[in-house]
């Protein structure tokens, strides 16, 4: 299967992670534990891109853009652990999910006979 693009990678896991954001606004545990889940099961899917845009949607998502007086984002250092995390884990999976294709062709490869 061939890797989604970043665009719809990150458009993927933005539409995925409005809807858990939805289904679970009243459970922050779960809504964050589902969140995760989007940000890995999209990285096995799209390009590094898309991957990183998908964890900072879903991260936005989770920490609910809030903004200060002065009009910049502010968070807590929880949060900020928490977009490291979502953004590693990310990568990670994308990175995995390459190797796994890349070992599924060099397995798949079968030798030559060699002839005396």
């Amino acid at each position: 299967m061939r890797r989604i693009g970043g665009g719809y990678g990150s458009a993927l896991g933005f539409g995925c992670g409005v809807a858990v954001t939805v289904a679970t606004g009243m459970w922050p545990v779960l809504a964050l534990i589902l969140l995760v889940a989007v940000v890995l099961v999209v990285s096995l899917h799209t390009t590094i891109v898309g991957a990183v845009l998908a964890a900072l949607q879903c991260w936005g998502l989770y920490a609910t853009f809030l903004v200060g007086p002065a009009g910049e984002l502010t968070f807590s250092a929880e949060m900020r652990w928490l977009l490291a995390i979502m953004v590693q884990l990310a990568v990670l999976a994308t990175l995995a999910s390459a190797a796994v294709r890349v070992m599924s062709v060099v397995l798949a490869v079968q030798p030559t006979p060699v002839r005396p």
